[in-house]
């Protein structure tokens, strides 16, 4: 069998790391992380008054920062310490920093601790998952060079943190080994790898629970692979599933291997069909505007799905993300393919539909297009049924706003305040003042593609009085797309169609308004148009709103964008 951590362990690949062009903006990312955040740097302290702001402001920011700082720095020192071993100063700064982490009350995140007078400091939560499996990663590959008691600090906070921790059935069985989300995969993949790479005469005691989390986690996706809770959840949860899935079939001689399951290999492809113009992607739920795909992971699901995987240009690729999420930081290394190094991107233009998740991506050589019908109970969820992204030149000009502020209010029953969630945020319809609602009975009805157009009603997303059907559909040229939005109803107030972007909107000649590069053409004589701006909650945003109000006796809407 090989080695779980495969070309890790071996010295002449870090020698490779260390010398090979392919590897240059590797090493260059680690020397410029270990200038800036580690030599002659004070590491942050870890202050109990930061820990509990979450309780009493919800800002979750200020106490993070500190904790991933730690993270980082000990990502970019242990890689250093094996691609250049004759450096002293990286591994003594690795068992500095593997130190301070092992002294660490809790490794678990205050926005995962329900109460703060309830607080179990051995509770595994994504992230202490993540640092457990961090140490055992480091501890392994660097074991024959750590002092002895950093080597028992690491093996011991390791067993009572996480091995003991989740064995302990009667305390502490976890939700998410039962979750459907990223939740899921990354807890239990970094769990599982722990275990067998250092308790391996514990996994087949523990592998059915393993087994079952990881087919909870791929219950939650549609036989399409489509990641409802947006691009950046993909790289996070598949990537940490990705890296079990990888280890637990050489622990298994082969025996378990989730590669060949068809609903992998769709995953596997979800995010080669996110991007909308450059860099630009669909930003549904709580996905980013813009998407780099994870090098060392896309190259692995290349290898893995030769004919099925499509890889982007490097300039769209990562390796280290602010979170330090050390496996993938590591595998970014033995996972690259020099083979898949092509400045080219391959030419996505074309379209694609799945009715099961309703969502529709087009690209032409002029712009990125996408919209959604679904639910508005999804992971992750905004109220966005019909909701729409007109990106151009890289960037969104009509916008899915993306993610709000990661707040505990963000996070509760406050979370349709913020506009990035609620439907407010989206290019959608008001009507008598009314958004969209909560729930997965709020759904779209009847969404199709059919003879090159999509689409969807809108009403069932909708507790309106009188409302029947809003029948919205878009239709595509090579150069724009018109949006046409029938009416049926029969009940009071105003109807006010929404654009959403945060450019700054330009009123310009009558019928026509500018969105940067975009220009959205209607008829004057139909609609009454104005412009007004939201400011976003808990950070310095602004959103920009173009409100059509449908003039008495009109329930036909329609606008061209190009």
């Amino acid at each position: 069998m090989d080695h779980l951590l495969g070309k890790a362990m071996d010295k002449s690949f870090w020698e490779d790391v260390r010398t090979k062009d392919c590897f240059s903006k590797y090493r260059q990312e680690l020397l410029s992380q270990w200038e800036s955040k580690v030599e002659g740097k004070n590491m942050p302290t870890l202050k109990y008054s930061d820990f509990k702001l979450f309780w009493t402001t919800g800002n979750r920011k200020i106490y993070e920062s500190g904790y991933f700082e730690r993270r980082q720095a000990l990502s970019a020192a242990a890689l250093l310490a094996l691609i250049y071993p004759e450096e002293e100063k990286y591994i003594d700064r690795t068992m500095d920093l593997l130190y301070t982490l092992c002294e660490e009350y809790t490794w678990c995140l205050p926005a995962h601790h329900k109460v703060l007078d309830g607080l179990d400091p051995i509770r595994i939560d994504l992230f202490a998952a993540e640092t457990g499996f961090a140490l055992a990663e480091i501890y392994t590959m660097l074991e024959d060079r750590l002092d002895p008691l950093i080597k028992r600090m690491v093996i011991d906070e390791i067993d009572r943190r996480i091995i003991y921790s989740f064995i302990n059935t009667d305390t502490h069985f976890y939700s998410w080994e039962s979750g459907k989300t990223n939740w899921t995969a990354v807890c239990m993949g970094s769990v599982g790898c722990t275990f067998m790479l250092m308790r391996p005469e514990l996994v087949a005691a523990m592998k059915p629970r393993f087994d079952y989390a990881m087919e909870c986690y791929l219950s939650g996706f549609n036989d399409d692979g489509i990641c409802l809770e947006g691009c950046g959840y993909w790289h996070y949860g598949f990537g940490f599933f990705t890296v079990y899935a990888d280890m637990i079939r050489k622990y298994t001689n082969g025996a378990t291997d989730y590669f060949k399951y068809e609903k992998v290999k769709n995953i596997a492809c979800f995010i080669q069909n996110v991007f909308l113009s450059e860099s630009s992607c669909v930003s549904f739920s709580d996905g980013g505007r813009t998407c780099a795909y994870h090098l060392g992971l896309c190259h692995y699901l290349k290898d893995e799905y030769p004919s099925d995987v499509v890889v982007f240009s490097p300039k769209y690729s990562y390796n280290y993300d602010h979170c330090a999420r050390f496996c993938l930081h590591l595998r970014s290394a033995i996972w690259l393919n020099e083979n898949y190094l092509s400045d080219e991107s391959p030419d996505q233009i074309g379209e694609s539909f799945s009715p099961v998740s309703e969502w529709f991506v087009k690209r032409t050589s002029n712009y990125g297009f996408a919209a959604k019908g679904g639910h508005n109970g999804e992971p992750h969820n905004h109220n966005d049924v019909g909701s729409f992204i007109f990106a151009k030149n890289g960037e969104q000009m009509i916008m899915d706003l993306g993610p709000g502020v990661y707040t505990r209010q963000y996070f509760s029953n406050e979370r349709y305040k913020f506009l990035e969630a609620d439907s407010r945020g989206h290019s959608l319809p008001i009507i008598n003042g009314t958004y969209q609602s909560t729930g997965v009975d709020f759904k779209a009805r009847d969404c199709r593609f059919e003879n090159g157009v999509l689409s969807m009603d809108l009403a069932g997303a909708y507790e309106i009085d009188g409302l029947k059907s809003i029948r919205r559909s878009f239709s595509f040229t090579d150069d724009s797309v018109t949006l046409t939005d029938d009416f049926s109803y029969s009940g009071e107030g105003d109807i006010i169609e929404r654009i959403v972007s945060f450019h700054p909107i330009t009123l310009m000649s009558e019928g026509k308004v500018a969105i940067k590069d975009a220009i959205v053409t209607y008829d004057p004589s139909k609609y009454e148009v104005k412009t007004e701006s939201e400011k976003c909650l808990f950070r310095d945003a602004v959103a920009n709103y173009l409100d059509f109000k449908l003039k008495d006796g009109v329930f036909n809407f329609n606008i061209t964008i190009k």
